[in-house]
């Protein structure tokens, strides 16, 4: 008997899994009719694999609560990200399309233009103005560059725009200069152009011929028959 109950008790946790053959399983039970102290066994092996059980959804429970928790704060991690990069960019385009600061950049002027030259200078205009405004910042590129040509020829190469060259009469030999655009507001006919430029003219020796750094400069453009257009009229802070 004492054998049968140590060979029943090593089958006990295979015989509750049914893991062992019919016949197995008939010997088990037929012995557990009649051994109270296998029978009790039995119902600690029952318990003790509920234990385990409850143990293991617990654990799955939680793992899957704790996984949940992760997922929403990377969610909201990536919302709140989101959120930040989006007002980011939309500050950079409005700052982009709306200047403002450059009021500071002309403070001392303001007063010199009215209030819709100012308002053309905080708005850089459509993106087709920019692009037509090229052909006139060209032609302002090419008198900038030139310190080759006298007074009179300047004056017929670049019309307006020959107040930027250098007259070969000031013996320059050649300049450095920068040109940004600031805005463009174009009509069929005629527009404004904001510049903001600096130059300065060097000769031989180089010495400074001439200089003008960090000015604003307002264009008046109109196009011509030929369909190009053209600076009429020049409007700068004295």
């Amino acid at each position: 008997m004492e054998n049968d109950c140590s060979i029943v008790r090593d089958l006990l946790p295979l015989y509750y899994e049914n893991m062992v053959s019919e016949d197995t399983a008939k010997f088990v039970e037929e012995h557990l009719k009649n051994c109270p102290d296998c029978a009790s066994e039995l119902k600690k092996t029952k318990a003790e694999k509920c234990i385990c059980e409850t143990s293991l959804v617990k654990r799955t429970s939680d793992a899957e609560v704790i996984t949940g928790v992760k997922k929403k704060i990377r969610k909201r991690k990536w919302t709140a990200v989101t959120v930040i990069v989006s007002c980011i960019l939309l500050v950079c385009i409005l700052i982009y399309q709306f200047p403002v600061y450059r009021l500071l950049m002309v403070c001392g002027a303001l007063s010199y233009y009215d209030s819709d030259e100012i308002s053309m200078l905080i708005s850089i205009g459509s993106l087709s103005d920019r692009i037509e405004a090229q052909s006139v910042l060209r032609q302002a590129d090419a008198a900038f560059q030139d310190c080759k040509h006298t007074d009179a020829e300047c004056d017929e190469l670049y019309g307006l725009l020959s107040r930027y060259a250098t007259p070969s009469e000031r013996s320059a030999s050649y300049v450095n200069y920068s040109l940004e655009l600031w805005s463009a507001h174009l009509g069929d006919t005629e527009g404004y152009i904001w510049v903001y430029y600096s130059e300065e003219a060097i000769d031989s020796n180089g010495d400074t011929v001439s200089a003008s750094l960090r000015c604003e400069a307002l264009w008046k453009v109109e196009k011509s028959e030929d369909g190009v257009w053209e600076v009429v009229s020049i409007r700068e802070h004295p």
